[in-house]
């Protein structure tokens, strides 16, 4: 086996296949079998161990997602007869020098690790979950909100992240009873399930009217109107942060209802059809998506400021492991300073805006101009600003912790 080519037969009767890795394709070959897969073309791979009939080792497999058509399987083992025999430092230089290669034509290549049981395992809920968004949408979805707030009150204590939950509520509230941290729990379950039910009528939502303030689902204050002229009368660009408040979902929706261009990144998430589904409806609701990952910038760099008052929105409440040190809650934690080195690179004006979630289906929407922090020599300070969005973040949250997703391990 040479540095570009790899041989495998995984299963007793299964016949040889030799991989070769060609300039901008993988080729694999065998038995009556002649596929020539584009690099660009793999969307993802599914990396973990198993165990082959006979030997009692984990051989590592991959399975390489190419964008309609069928996955091809690398396994670090072959078979012999009925002897399994190891090829594990040629499988890892080749599978090492292909993802080289697929990287660098597809950089948002993602990946899912574990087992392939449980991978597998992932996307039945996950299809079944994007089938029954749609059928919601058709049979009444504001009281499939009510019925699964109702289930997920009294389902989600038992759930692994409830405990979570609760450490986190602990953290933030010291002071708090554990009779108010399991209110603030549920009620954050209530929350997140009239969410994930309001993703099938996601572009319908936002029904403010200015000619008729008040009548709708969506209320939006004087001011916050006002902001929003003023954005329109400047013809800029702008920044936008949010977080994982209410339906955070809005808050991108609402910059789409003014007639301006809402870029958006997202993540992959772990099966690719509810991917897919979730960036379907965010499209439809007038949303551009971008995804998250090492070509992201390049997009931004593209995209952004193509048309006027464009508008560029990222949620920032999460814990970055790689991120700037803030006081949240009085304890520190980092996040991420994409978001501020944005604001130093364009200058642009920042703006903050929430949702907040209203007694009997209705939605408060609020958005504030906020100043980005400055050094000594006038320049935007990056971690000052952070910790500026930080602060701002946490007022939010202590309004409504009921309404804020505690699954974030904000704190470790």
């Amino acid at each position: 086996m040479s540095e570009f080519c790899y041989r495998d037969r995984p299963r007793l009767f299964a016949k040889e296949r030799m991989f070769r890795l060609g300039s901008d394709a993988l080729l694999v070959s065998g038995t009556n079998l002649q596929r020539t897969i584009a690099y660009a073309d793999i969307k993802f791979i599914e990396v973990f161990e198993v165990a082959l009939v006979g030997d009692p080792s984990r051989h590592r497999r991959w399975i390489l997602h190419p964008a309609g058509g069928k996955p091809i399987t690398l396994t670090a083992a072959t078979r012999d007869g009925l002897r399994v025999v190891s090829h594990e430092d040629a499988f890892v230089r080749f599978v090492l020098e292909l993802e080289r290669r697929i990287v660098a034509v597809n950089p948002d290549l993602y990946y899912i690790e574990g087992r392939k049981a449980f991978n597998r395992a992932w996307g039945i809920p996950a299809k079944l979950a994007v089938v029954l968004i749609r059928l919601v949408r058709h049979t009444g979805p504001d009281r499939w909100a009510d019925v699964a707030a109702w289930v997920m009150r009294y389902v989600g204590p038992y759930l692994k992240g409830h405990r979570q939950a609760i450490e986190q509520i602990a953290l933030a509230f010291p002071e708090k009873s554990a009779a108010d941290r399991e209110r603030i729990a549920v009620g954050m379950w209530d929350n997140l399930a009239r969410t994930i039910v309001e993703y099938s009528q996601l572009e319908r939502l936002w029904d403010y009217d200015p000619a008729r303030p008040g009548r709708g689902r969506i209320a939006m204050s004087p001011s916050s109107h006002q902001v929003w002229a003023d954005i329109k009368a400047a013809g800029e660009r702008t920044l936008h942060f949010s977080m994982h408040c209410a339906n955070w979902e809005l808050a991108a929706i609402a910059v789409a209802k003014q007639g301006l261009r809402a870029l958006i990144p997202y993540r992959q998430l772990k099966v690719e059809a509810m991917t897919a589904e979730v960036v379907r409806l965010r499209i439809a609701a007038g949303i551009t998506p971008l995804a998250a990952g090492p070509s992201m910038i390049s997009e931004i760099k593209r995209q952004f400021g193509a048309k006027p008052c464009d508008v560029l929105g990222m949620l920032i409440d999460q814990r970055y492991a790689h991120g700037i040190e803030v006081q949240f809650f009085g304890r520190p934690t980092r996040l991420n300073p994409l978001f501020a080195r944005l604001v130093r690179i364009y200058g642009c004006p920042v703006y903050g805006s929430r949702m907040i979630r209203r007694p009997g289906r209705g939605f408060d929407y609020e958005i504030i101009p906020v100043e980005p922090a400055r050094d000594g020599r006038g320049r935007i300070d990056v971690h000052a600003t952070t910790q500026r969005l930080a602060s701002i973040m946490e007022s939010w949250i202590r309004e409504y912790p009921e309404q804020w997703m505690w699954l974030h391990r904000i704190w470790r």
